[in-house]
Order: C-alpha cells, then structure tokens, then sequence
C-alpha cells in the first residue's frame, strides 16, 4: 500500500543511485561459485553474515562445498560443520533439500539455462526456500535481475517515502512488484543496490537509525 506519492520510474532511479554511490558494494557477497552463493543464502536465513563465513569454511575445508558431497554428507556431520550459523539441524535438511535440487535439476549448468521465472518457480519448490532467499539465490548465484524486496529494503523505502508495504505475509511481495515495475536495471545494478541497503541499513537507518549522521537527511520522511 502506497501512503506518499507513489514514485515515477525516474525518481526511484534516482533515489536508488543516490544509495549505491554513497557505498562502496564491489565483492559485498563474497563467494568462489554459484553453489557457495546458494548455501550461502540458506546459512544467513535469521543469522549474521560473520557467522555464516566460519560455516562455509568449514565446509570448504573438510571438501563438502558442493551439491554432491552434501548430499552425501549424514545429517550428523553436516550439522557438526555448520554449527557457527546457528539454527544448525535445520539449515542441515535445507542444505541437504538444496544439493539433492541441484543434483534433480540437472546441475548448475542447467539451472543457469532456465529462464528466470521458471527458475524462480525450481527453487521455491525446495524445502527452506522462500522468496527472498530465492530472489538472492537468482540475483547473485546466477545473475538474474530483480529487487530484493527483504526487511532492510522495505524499511529503507518507507522512510524515504517511496513505498509503504505495509505489514504481513505478502508484504515482501508487494515491494518487490512495486519496484520490479519501475526499475529495469541490470543485475549488477541490483546486486549494488541490494548492497548498499544492507549496509546503510546495518549502519544508519536502523530500527532506532542514527539520523546525525545519515547523508539523506533533507529527503527522509522519518
């Protein structure tokens, strides 16, 4: 629900531009493959990313960082591994849901052919993901263009005054097809602007933002 002027394609471009020059996202989502980017989204479900990086090099270091040896891996062990993530019994089944959907998709290679909408549809089949971890799956796994309409984006949006998406289950739906809608941008675009609202959100506009010291005080309805 819209509850300021809803935006012209132009002034979300705008704003949007204004964000990502204000941080530097270059190598924001670290990762040696398109599989470490995938088990990387289901680590950070509820946890810190710092966290998420001792799990996977744990995996990496005991040569289970791929569909295959996941798959293979017993849940005792998996488990063991990702400990510093947090949440680790069920991240394991989700990691283990994640390799066997690979695996049943045709590998890598043939997820990447998929269009985007049918490989949005392949992943959300998976047991563990939704939509944002979907939509970050797509976007920096396999370089998809797309809002990544999480909690940070949606806040960082109504306090400009862009958008409003209320509350609820649909809310994350709801941002997202409203910038979809207005912002035709490339996936490296995206993969910016999704950086940099993760980080002015971790380091300004938080729940109780630091306004002193945010450079959007003159535009920011909050």
């Amino acid at each position: 629900m819209v509850r300021v002027g809803a935006p012209d394609a132009e002034a979300l471009r705008a704003a949007c531009a204004e964000l990502i020059a204000d941080y530097d996202t270059v190598g924001w989502w670290p990762a040696d493959s398109p599989f470490e980017v995938m088990v990387g989204a289901v680590l950070v479900q509820n946890t810190r990313w710092a966290n998420v990086s001792q799990a996977i090099e744990a995996l990496r270091q005991s040569g289970q960082l791929s569909p295959r040896a996941i798959a293979r891996t017993s849940a005792e062990q998996l488990t063991a591994l990702i400990s510093p993530a947090g949440c680790q019994r069920v991240k394991a089944r989700r990691l283990h849901a994640l390799a066997e959907g690979v695996l049943q998709a045709g590998g890598l290679r043939a997820l990447a052919r998929q269009p985007t909408v049918g490989l949005r549809a392949e992943l959300l089949q998976w047991h563990g993901i939704g939509e944002e971890t979907a939509d970050a799956i797509a976007l920096f796994a396999f370089d998809r263009p797309g809002f990544l309409a999480d909690a940070y984006a949606r806040r960082w949006l109504s306090r400009r005054g862009l958008f409003d998406a209320g509350a609820g289950f649909s809310a994350y739906r709801r941002a997202k097809e409203f910038v979809d809608a207005r912002l035709d941008w490339s996936a490296p675009a995206h993969q910016a602007l999704h950086g940099a609202i993760v980080l002015h959100c971790q380091q300004l506009c938080r729940p109780r933002p630091l306004c002193k010291g945010c450079g959007q005080n003159s535009i920011c309805l909050y």
